[in-house]
């Protein structure tokens, strides 16, 4: 079956009008967005590009092979300046070598007037941007867990396109007239060209959804302002260490902490330095938090914490937390905490019962003077 590349020129210019359109909204409907804005320009700018290809049939040099391939380079830097926002990189300048290359190339006559020449570079510049985005989407990797191999496979697909083209594209001018006027392998291009564009828009609207929702889901497990794990977090996933504890024969421990005072630090320093005074200590505990650890804020002052390890262990490392703590004194402000915990290595423990058992040695922490650890003695009393 022929592929006729006039009717293609035209499913072209259609797909990639209303992919324009159906970006533009999204990125409206994104907030503005900078990731779909950048892909939105690109989108547009090959627009463009495609229709002052069809410029040849009407004996245009200039705009079709100079204007047209040099905003063809733009929407390859607007496509590397989306991935790199996507990263949490900055734009620079990169974006714009590829139509400057391209701009200087056209002075030379030995280049502008040769199809060769011309099919040779570009498929060169097309394979650096796109290892470059394929560079940028594996950075990317641990936290797209839908979205990465299909991304990473449509690059690959088109970076191994233009790596054939090189050997394939003989660069012979067609003879037909009409639209495309390049080269006799220029049908597909314009087929790979549909295929890529139409899959690389929705990936990318799918990357940008599937990060939307991770940092959804971040916040929902986080606290905002110290960024460590919130009572939610902590219960979820305190059920698998409880039973990884269970298979493994090992104690686990349940931890409260309450910085003491800490109503007096707001009232003499006020909320900032005690926000401050918060974050600090978090920073402080997870220091110190053993590898298969979990520690959360509940609220407050009042944070909680699971350890797999024995009451012997256990207080140990209260203990270091307790004395860091009162070591730390950020920005000269001396503050304490007091600590109770409860350890167990019954199978039918449960850890919301230790937190509880831990919430009653915390209070005799604090009824015995604070800045100290207590733990809760008498558990076989329980359950």
């Amino acid at each position: 079956m022929n592929l006729d590349i006039y009717t293609l020129f035209i499913c072209e210019l259609y797909v990639l009008g209303f992919l324009s359109i159906i970006m533009v909204f999204a990125w409206m409907g994104s907030q503005y967005d900078r990731v779909l804005g950048f892909t939105c320009l690109s989108l547009i700018l090959t627009l463009v590009a495609v229709f002052l290809s069809s410029l040849r049939s009407m004996g245009l040099q200039f705009l079709p092979v100079a204007v047209g391939n040099i905003l063809m380079m733009l929407a390859y830097g607007g496509l590397l300046n989306a991935f790199r926002l996507f990263c949490g990189k900055s734009i620079g300048i990169s974006w714009l070598l590829g139509g400057l290359l391209w701009a200087v190339l056209c002075f030379f006559p030995a280049f502008y007037f040769s199809l060769p020449k011309r099919v040779f570079v570009i498929c060169i510049i097309c394979i650096i941007y796109t290892c470059a985005l394929i560079h940028l989407l594996w950075l990317k990797r641990a936290t797209l867990k839908v979205t990465f191999w299909p991304a990473q496979l449509l690059l690959w697909i088109h970076l191994l396109f233009h790596l054939a083209r090189i050997f394939l594209d003989s660069a012979a001018a067609s003879p037909l007239k009409g639209a495309i006027g390049g080269s006799t392998f220029s049908v597909y291009v314009i087929l790979e060209s549909i295929l890529f564009v139409i899959g690389l828009t929705f990936t990318i609207l799918a990357m940008v959804n599937e990060r939307t929702q991770i940092a959804h889901k971040h916040a929902s497990l986080h606290d905002p302002l110290t960024n460590v794990w919130n009572r939610r977090a902590l219960f979820n996933d305190s059920e698998r260490i409880v039973a990884r504890c269970r298979r493994q024969n090992i104690a686990f421990t349940a931890v409260l902490f309450d910085l003491d005072h800490f109503k007096s630090i707001n009232d003499r320093f006020g909320h900032q330095q005690g926000d401050r005074v918060l974050i600090d200590f978090c920073e402080v505990v997870q220091q110190l938090l053993p590898k298969e650890g979990r520690f959360a804020r509940l609220g407050g002052e009042e944070f909680a914490a699971i350890i797999p390890a024995p009451a012997a262990e256990a207080w140990l490392w209260c203990e270091r937390v307790r004395l860091a703590t009162e070591n730390s004194q950020p920005d000269t402000i001396n503050y304490t905490v007091s600590i109770g915990f409860a350890s167990s290595n019954d199978s039918e423990r449960r850890f919301d019962i230790l937190l509880a058992l831990a919430d009653e040695a915390l209070y005799r922490a604090k009824a015995s003077g604070r800045n100290r650890t207590e733990q809760y003695l008498t558990l076989s009393a329980v359950i």
